[in-house]
């Protein structure tokens, strides 16, 4: 969690410093959702996810030097550069693949599992995606045929409460319900605080075994707090729509302050937290370092590893 906190932040800064202009969307203050999920998964297994995966990637196992690589596209980059911040991939770790589309990567997280029951693989598919994008109409669908033929597929909802900056109360009715929708639908639903570290990956562990056993589909609705703006390197509270994540709260429901204040209730040395830290850090400049220096791509690849 804290590898992926530092590295935002970094790259973040990176980002105003140098002024780059493609589309970025950080992770910063969710990272308890893809740790939390990911400790329950194994190598063999698949994650996929959207628009804000550098947590998911990283989480999975991910390199976080082919990381900023492909955020600058150079040529060292996880895609060779051309696949960018929102379509991140690294089979190594089987993380299959993010879409930027909201709710695209539904569907192919769905074909994934079908792959795996099909060959009859010990592995399940995790796919990411956020609170808006599970309003899509294809997101529907999906968790009916995901119900039908019993995949086993983890759906996680990253409740963040915004759709960019749109609130929930002015996208669904009153009564709306995830659960009683995803219930319906046959699919087993929890819900877990995305703020908590322990909660996560206690509410997935649950859902995973229960995948694993051959019960089909289950979706895991975290709420959380995305501490940036929707998009771009920056902080966005003097917008004004921010109501119960405001900067106050979050700091306070902080989930990596949360796990500090746990390892340090449990015995863990303040100055072994700050030597982590320290390496951490290290590791993070290090990378950024070498993704600067690191040269594009050739003209002449342009048409590699490009399909229609």
């Amino acid at each position: 969690m804290l590898l992926i906190r530092i590295a935002e932040e970094e790259i973040a800064a990176l980002y105003l410093k140098n002024k780059i202009m493609s589309f970025v969307h950080f992770y910063v203050g969710q990272e308890a959702v893809a740790v939390g999920v990911s400790d329950n998964l194994h190598l063999e297994d698949r994650a996929m996810g959207n628009h804000r995966s550098h947590g998911h990637y990283l989480a999975k196992g991910g390199n976080l030097r082919a990381m900023i690589c492909e955020l600058l596209g150079k040529e060292k980059g996880s895609s060779h550069g051309k696949g960018g911040s929102m379509h991140m991939i690294d089979k190594a770790v089987n993380f299959t693949g993010s879409t930027p589309i909201l709710g695209s990567i539904v569907p192919l997280a769905a074909g994934s599992a079908f792959e795996q029951k099909y060959h009859r693989r010990d592995s399940i598919t995790a796919v990411y995606f956020g609170d808006g994008a599970s309003e899509e109409g294809v997101v529907y669908e999906v968790l009916n045929l995901a119900a039908l033929f019993g995949l086993p597929i983890l759906f996680v909802i990253e409740n963040n409460l915004y759709s960019v900056n749109s609130k929930l109360r002015d996208r669904r009715s009153a009564d709306y319900s995830v659960e009683k929708i995803v219930s319906g639908l046959g699919v087993k639903y929890l819900k877990a605080n995305g703020n908590d570290y322990e909660d996560v990956h206690a509410q997935a562990g649950t859902l995973i075994k229960s995948i694993r056993a051959g019960h089909g589909p289950s979706l895991l609705e975290c709420i959380t707090f995305r501490h940036m703006a929707h998009s771009a390197p920056i902080m966005d509270d003097a917008q004004g729509y921010r109501e119960e994540d405001v900067l106050e709260k979050r700091l306070q429901e902080d989930p990596i302050k949360k796990v500090k204040t746990k390892l340090l209730s449990q015995g863990i040395k303040e100055e072994e937290l700050a030597v982590l830290e320290k390496e951490i850090r290290a590791q993070v400049s290090s990378d950024i370092q070498f993704a600067i220096s690191a040269p594009y791509p050739a003209k002449e690849s342009l048409y590699t590893d490009l399909y229609a």
